[in-house]
């Protein structure tokens, strides 16, 4: 289920089953947790192998998905055509959808996401992702070179005028693809809770969590706002327009304020802080700082309640990829062992593999700074005892 819905970085479902069968040792009660939760692969793997889990994400489309892959009930019932509302210029035009649709269209959307509203958990849950599934789909003609980053448009020329009947013959189409691939997928007994929250504030009880699954967004300037902001307008959130939730993405590109004095940085990640600074191209000692140690801060804070929420003797296994700043090379995995061994966690095993593509070669002017092959790594720490 996992290419339902794109969501960069991760990894595959089989590998995290395993993962989680080694670090438990098939013992079923231990408690996992993923706090970068994404679509949900963590979560649906610990259901599939008995564990129960929390999957955290402050992504609320990702939790859909997430929620879509190991929470919803197999009921097949697909929502019909809503009876459709009178177009109101002035209504339509404030909604986040309007950045890429007429009002016609962006009404019949609507009509579809307040019919929802009435529907149980499940109907909702499907007549979501099946609307979202067609906004991401007609409207890729704003996506540039760059897959993670969305234009809205310039004018009323360029807006999608689609029809209500087109608009509805695709949702039932993806209600109906999705509920057949539900009926095949696989799912397990473990209990599963999917919550909306920040990886920096854990909703979670102390040394409570046996086992964390995840990999964190990358410092590669993802943008996660804008690149899922067409299914955050579905849900009436605009982050094109207003700063709220796209500031508290981590990794985002907006810089929410000083973070410097939240920052208390390991040794190598001071190293880059240095490296970046000093770097000659544009902006590099004011923004893309400020963006590196905002980044840095949100890993940190997030270390910190990995650290709180693990039981002693819990384990802690990332997959992170290393990355570039213009020429200048971004050892993740190297800060991650840092900043988790400050927290008294000991490095048990470190695999890497290289990475062939990445997004750094969608981009035109990066390409022109020399790099190395980056590696992606999994990385796996105990929590020392008290």
């Amino acid at each position: 289920m996992a290419d339902i819905f794109p969501y960069y970085a991760g990894f595959a479902f089989d590998w995290a089953c395993k993962q989680l069968h080694v670090q438990s040792n098939g013992d079923p009660t231990k408690v996992v947790l993923d706090p970068w939760n994404g679509s949900g692969t963590t979560t649906l793997a610990a259901q599939v192998d008995g564990h129960p889990s929390f999957g955290i994400d402050r992504n609320p489309v990702a939790n859909l998905v997430a929620q879509l892959r190991c929470q919803v009930r197999v009921t097949g019932k697909v929502l019909l055509p809503p009876r459709r509302s009178r177009v109101s210029g002035r209504m339509a035009a404030r909604d986040a959808l309007s950045n890429w649709f007429s009002l016609t269209s962006v009404t019949r959307i609507r009509d579809w996401v307040r019919a929802l509203q009435d529907e149980s958990l499940d109907t909702k849950i499907v007549g979501l992702v099946s609307i979202f599934r067609v906004v991401r789909s007609v409207t890729e003609r704003f996506e540039g070179s760059n897959p993670t980053w969305v234009k809205r448009a310039k004018s009323d020329d360029e807006l999608l005028n689609i029809s209500p009947d087109v608009l509805d013959d695709a949702i039932l189409a993806e209600q109906e693809g999705l509920w057949e691939r539900l009926m095949s997928a696989p799912r397990g007994v473990g209990r599963t809770s999917i919550v909306t929250a920040s990886s920096d504030r854990l909703p979670i009880a102390e040394d409570s969590v046996d086992i964390i699954l995840t990999s964190p967004p990358y410092l590669t300037r993802i943008d996660y706002g804008v690149a899922y902001c067409r299914e955050l307008a579905v849900l009436g959130i605009d982050v094109l327009n207003s700063r709220d939730l796209r500031a508290g993405l981590m990794g985002t590109t907006l810089i929410r304020g000083d973070t410097a004095n939240q920052l208390k940085p390991g040794k190598i990640a001071c190293d880059l802080l240095h490296r970046v600074s000093s770097h000659s191209s544009k902006a590099s000692s004011g923004y893309y700082l400020k963006q590196t140690m905002q980044y840095l801060r949100d890993l940190s804070a997030g270390f910190d309640e990995m650290t709180r929420v693990v039981k002693p003797g819990g384990t802690l296994c990332m997959v992170v990829q290393d990355s570039y700043y213009k020429d200048e090379p971004v050892p993740l995995a190297d800060i991650c062992i840092d900043e988790a061994g400050a927290r008294g966690w000991n490095l048990v095993l470190r695999e890497q593999f290289p990475v062939k593509r990445t997004l750094t070669t969608l981009n035109k002017s990066a390409r022109e700074y020399k790099k190395s092959q980056v590696s992606e790594s999994v990385i796996t720490f105990s929590l020392r005892s008290a």
